[in-house]
């Protein structure tokens, strides 16, 4: 019996150690040109060699898979995400492997995160940066009130020991507190990002934000002195959302082209989160919504949320019924790929993040490629940008982002070329995480073991703050 179970223990950790071999495809890496013939040989969760034809050696017992007609890409990172507990699947279904979670409870996403890592969820990889920091009242579930530059100094380092990667600043949070953020969270090598309003664009990088959430902050900073903006003023909660993006229309292109390139020379990422905040600008809303009432009707899906079905099926959250409003959106719509252009072309970082929240999880990273390509980028440049230039802004350039020995085994295959038509990521063969091939289908019972749980305050943050000692600030 004891010779059985010894045998049976060997047999697992040779199972455990056998080579996946991709075999045929072209791989598409954004740090070169298209390999023809790939072979891309993963060892337990990472990739072993990369290369082409018969140059690439591999176990005779490996398992082979046959890519060829394929494309092999890096797993998608979604950089801009408000994640919830129906989502996982839904993302990996659409080859997206990586999401840096913006707004949640820290003491439940870091939960969530350390489940799906250890295996226990079936879902991307989750970085996060817990609770939005903001002023008081504290106007979502999540978000903190912070009271003094000393407050926000110690909520970041306390997000930092539950695991943060980033650090999120919301609106209404005045320049005296950034900077005490910012200061900080460096010191913990964390970056800021931020959907700013109170700070704008510029004052924001001088503080040394780090990126700019929805390319937050550029319409303060580039308005005519003549015009005026009081979102905060508007009570409906819709109504403010298409008024923000109607705002956009009162950028000055002159001066918002003078302040991105300033903006590129402070290494101020711009995350425009366009498949989010621009659908309603687009001329493939009815494609997208098309594609969004299929999902609501999906009998496996049953497990979203009705209230988010009900969006996918009618859409009608993107639909501007007023024909002046449209035009403000529109012409807003078309100065922010403008100055998309001139930020990439002035050497800025333009990333990928979709501000999943109500729409179709790693659908909606997708679409905001889309929305890249239509504003100009190439598809390998807008590939890049929810690859290695996602990577390398989250710290884990070395371990994401590209198809490279070393790294870890996340793959998206598709059956059509990208680089002819961006659409064609839609078209999901295989995705690998950490070099198990997933599961592409949707289960009418999935669920994580610990869902998000309504808001009780104080939250843990609260509860730490109100318990920490002051924290000495040592800024220059």
């Amino acid at each position: 019996m004891l010779i059985l179970l010894l045998l049976a223990v060997a047999t697992s950790v040779v199972a455990q150690e056998r080579e996946i071999v991709l075999i045929g495809g072209t791989l598409l890496n954004s740090t070169g040109s298209p390999i023809k013939n790939a072979v891309v040989v993963i060892q337990g969760n990472r990739i072993a060699s990369v290369g082409s034809g018969r140059k690439i050696k591999y176990q005779k017992s490996a398992r082979i898979i046959d890519t060829r007609g394929k494309y092999l890409l890096p797993g998608l990172i979604d950089i801009h995400v408000h994640y919830s507990d129906w989502m996982g699947e839904m993302f990996l279904a659409h080859g997206v492997t990586t999401v840096k979670d913006v707004g949640n409870y820290v003491e439940w996403i870091s939960v969530v995160s350390d489940a799906v890592e250890s295996g226990k969820v079936r879902g991307p990889r989750i970085f996060y940066t817990g609770n939005g920091l903001d002023t008081p009242p504290p106007k979502r579930d999540h978000f903190i009130g912070l009271e003094s530059p000393q407050m926000a100094a110690r909520a970041v380092q306390l997000l930092h020991q539950r695991g943060a990667i980033a650090v999120k600043v919301r609106e209404k949070v005045p320049l005296e507190i950034l900077k005490s953020i910012v200061h900080q969270a460096h010191q913990l090598n964390l970056r800021v990002t931020g959907h700013v309003r109170r700070v704008n664009a510029y004052e924001a990088a001088l503080a040394g934000i780090d990126g700019l959430e929805h390319a937050s902050g550029i319409v303060q900073a580039t308005i005519d002195n003549t015009q005026k903006l009081d979102l905060d003023s508007i009570a409906d909660d819709y109504q403010r959302y298409v008024a923000e993006r109607k705002s956009y229309a009162l950028i000055n292109p002159a001066k918002a082209e003078r302040l991105v390139k300033f903006l590129a020379t402070k290494k101020v990422a711009l995350i425009p989160t366009m498949a989010g905040w621009w659908r309603m600008a687009t001329p493939r809303r009815e494609e997208f919504a098309t594609e969004d009432a299929v999902y609501a009707k999906n009998a496996t899906l049953s497990y979203v949320p009705l209230e988010t079905r009900q969006i996918w099926e009618t859409s009608a959250l993107y639909e501007l019924k007023a024909d002046e409003d449209l035009a403000q959106v529109g012409i807003g719509y078309k100065h922010v790929q403008t100055l998309l252009r001139q930020h990439h072309q002035a050497g800025g970082k333009v990333l990928a993040g979709s501000d999943t929240f109500i729409s179709v999880p790693g659908l909606s990273l997708l679409r905001e490629l889309i929305f890249f390509v239509d504003a100009g980028f190439s598809p390998m440049q807008a590939i890049g940008m929810a690859t290695r230039e996602n990577a390398e802004f989250l710290g884990k350039g070395t371990e994401l982002g590209s198809i490279t020995a070393g790294k870890l085994a996340d793959i998206l295959i598709v059956d059509a070329n990208p680089l002819t038509d961006i659409r064609n990521l839609k078209r999901v063969a295989m995705v690998f995480k950490n070099g198990q091939l997933q599961d592409l289908t949707y289960h009418a019972d999935y669920s994580i073991t610990n869902p998000r749980p309504k808001l009780m305050r104080p939250l843990w943050l609260e509860k730490q703050l109100k318990a920490s000692p002051k924290t000495e600030l040592n800024q220059p």
